[in-house]
């Protein structure tokens, strides 16, 4: 079962929603699921931008965590694999990208929405987090470089090393967003937005993005070639159990 939907307009903008209400939670198979899409994507010529956004009322939640406690070795390093490939496809991404973002986006949601090249915020009652450390995570190589590269030095202290939540307003005020619209106009502004973006020079878009990520990108490379670090064969352990459950009680 597909976990994106994915529709083509006639002046060659994607529109790609994540599709697994109610919170658009990520696994391996929908980490697998970004990656291939978006390959397909940039080898279409047909397409020339795409909008990226969610269903509900979250844009993603991040990694769903009643799944962490069932991992096993290969599960986890299937998972390790699948968020380096998602989220690196999404960055090194060739085309204008553009992240809607309407409603949470927590943790490995965070990490999509900084993929994008613009990002736009609906104006709802959301948080904006990376809900790691309290979860007990390490971040992966290319989740921790996005986040490095696209947030601004107090942004990435306050968010990254403590779980700051933020709220649509601050979020822009903190540049972690660029816009925040009317949720009702949320869609129609980010294909606009797209749209403007498709009109650059489309070799030297992708040549300058290339360039401006290169040291991310370089990273993110080398992790999905399997160069990781020896820390993630452990990657859970039972403090991320703890913390893990101890988030889901919270929730509920």
């Amino acid at each position: 079962m597909s976990h994106l939907r994915s529709t083509l307009h006639d002046d060659g903008i994607a529109v790609v929603t994540f599709a697994r209400p109610p919170m658009n939670a990520m696994d391996s198979e929908m980490l697998e699921e970004i990656a291939a899409l978006f390959d397909r994507l940039a080898s279409d010529r047909a397409v020339r931008a795409a909008v990226l956004t969610g269903e509900g009322k979250a844009f993603s939640a991040g990694l769903d965590l009643k799944l962490l406690p069932t991992l096993d070795a290969g599960a986890q390093h299937r998972l390790i694999a699948a968020m380096n490939d998602g989220f690196g496809t999404l960055y090194a991404w060739p085309k204008p990208l553009v992240t809607a973002i309407n409603g949470h986006a927590i943790a490995g949601g965070m990490v999509v929405a900084l993929c994008g090249d613009w990002r736009i915020v609906a104006d709802v009652p959301l948080k904006a987090s990376f809900a790691e450390v309290k979860v007990g995570v390490r971040y992966p190589v290319a989740a921790l470089d996005v986040a490095r590269s696209e947030l601004a030095p107090t942004a990435a202290r306050r968010m990254v090393l403590f779980g700051e939540e933020l709220d649509a307003a601050g979020a822009v005020a903190l540049q972690v967003f660029d816009e925040c619209v009317t949720p009702d106009t949320l869609l129609a502004r980010a294909i606009a937005r797209a749209r403007k973006d498709a009109a650059l020079p489309p070799d030297a878009f992708a040549t300058i993005k290339r360039e401006l990520r290169s040291p991310a990108l370089t990273r993110i490379a080398a992790a999905r070639n399997g160069q990781a670090e020896p820390r993630y064969f452990s990657w859970l352990t039972e403090e991320t159990r703890a913390a893990a459950a101890a988030a889901l009680r919270g929730a509920g």
